[in-house]
């Protein structure tokens, strides 16, 4: 197990070989959690988990988010929260 110094700024340098073994790579995005009390497990996240997410809203969304937000004035003015 390596051992690493924590900064000032609370940073920590991911050891080369440990980058290198699960392929992280400048400017890679990484998810920490703690575990069993007080171990922190970091991982590669998988941004390419996104990519195929493209088809879940509906087509008129932006046409329905409008009248979400014409509904929601409505509603504050009657309650008198807004002029």
């Amino acid at each position: 197990m390596d051992s690493v110094t924590v900064t000032r700024h609370s940073q920590v340098t991911i050891p080369k070989e440990i980058r290198e073994a699960v392929g992280i790579t400048k400017g890679d995005k990484v998810k920490m959690k703690v575990v069993e009390g007080n171990k922190i497990v970091i991982e590669k996240a998988d941004e390419e988990v996104w990519k195929d997410c493209t088809d879940f809203l509906p087509v008129d969304f932006e046409k329905l988010l409008t009248s979400l937000r014409t509904d929601s004035r409505n509603r504050f003015k009657r309650l008198g929260l807004v002029p």
